[in-house]
């Protein structure tokens, strides 16, 4: 059955919750999210189910993120039920994180943002080969949240470059960061599923043993191979740094990728990646729980001073693609200072 945009059934001990909303690319309504919680709940004190997979109806999404118009129309309207979207998500991810019973991303398509937070909640993250990942906040004006200060983090210079840019990247190249553990073919994704219904040990270990057989050789990882050039331009801690050092690119094997990159960081919001820069160097120090408070904190505060409601105006409102950003805020600096100061003193 249909209800929030998801189909929930049973087969054999696993419960699965599939995404519905493929004309949205299954971004994350309220409605889906409660959903989601409620079943976990419910399941949570059946014996008959054992582990659970959260996957996708859409051919094209896993998740392309959160409800980034429903977020701007609540905040337009005057209302506080953007805060309350961000609660719900984060109560939400928590929640599956802490589930005692293994759940299992299965993803074959786009995971952006709010779907990529919902990709490394869970215990265990499959992909097919055709999945495309991101956290492109910084191009509406935002910041990567829903634990991105924490998963991007530890992903060092690599983290901040994704954060900045908010570029796409590969299976392969999330297998090699480590933020999926297996990729399964597009095509025999149904036959890992049938097989995981038949399973009758579906503790971890036992499901990834049983996923390994699925298994496939990933091909050689882009940004493996540009990780060199990302240490040497994304290793720097100031924002102007970066992109000085991409400007100075002289060698001919990495230039057309610094002049690239500039590009893309020109397009982002200023305050955007800044904030988004301090997130993943303070983000090293910090424990999971205080990377999502931290992200919390700054959520409340960002509609009101930050980038945001201009990145969505511009991208999805009034679809200019001209966003007017800001280049300097008094007040959102002296904000974050104090919420900065209270996270790390915590």
């Amino acid at each position: 059955m249909s209800e929030n945009n998801l189909l929930v059934s049973r087969q054999g001990a696993v419960g699965i919750i599939s995404l519905d909303r493929p004309a949205n690319l299954n971004a994350l309504s309220v409605g889906m999210t409660e959903g989601i919680i409620a079943q976990l709940q419910i399941w949570e004190n059946d014996s008959q189910v054992k582990a659970v997979i959260i996957n996708s109806t859409s051919p094209k999404a896993f998740s392309a993120g959160g409800d980034v118009r429903y977020l701007y129309d609540t905040f337009k309207a005057g209302t506080t039920a953007y805060q309350d979207y961000f609660a719900t998500e984060y109560h939400m991810l928590n929640m599956i994180r802490s589930y005692p019973k293994t759940v299992i991303a299965l993803i074959d398509g786009y995971a952006f943002g709010g779907g990529m937070g919902l990709v490394q909640a869970c215990h265990i993250r499959v992909s097919s080969e055709k999945s495309r990942f991101a956290m492109p906040e910084t191009g509406i004006g935002f910041f990567p949240d829903v634990g991105g200060t924490y998963f991007l983090s530890r992903l060092q210079d690599a983290g901040v470059y994704l954060a900045l840019t908010g570029e796409q990247f590969s299976a392969s190249d999330a297998l090699y960061l480590g933020l999926i553990d297996a990729i399964v073919e597009s095509e025999r994704l149904e036959s890992l599923e049938a097989a995981l219904y038949t399973s009758i040990e579906l503790d971890q270990q036992s499901i990834k043993q049983l996923i390994a057989d699925f298994d496939t050789q990933a091909t050689t990882s882009s940004l493996e191979a540009l990780m060199p050039v990302i240490k040497k331009h994304f290793s720097h801690s100031d924002l102007v740094q970066i992109e000085q050092s991409l400007l100075a690119e002289q060698q001919p094997n990495w230039s057309e990728w610094a002049e690239k990159t500039t590009k893309t960081l020109i397009q982002r919001s200023p305050l955007a990646k800044q904030i988004s820069l301090r997130l993943q160097h303070v983000g090293r120090q910090l424990t999971l729980e205080q990377c999502l408070q931290l992200e919390r904190n700054l959520q409340d505060i960002w509609f009101d001073h930050g980038d945001f409601i201009e990145g969505v105006r511009a991208l999805l409102v009034d679809k200019d693609k001209q966003p007017q950003w800001q280049h300097d805020n008094a007040r959102l600096q002296e904000i974050l200072a104090q919420i900065f100061s209270k996270t790390l003193a915590a």
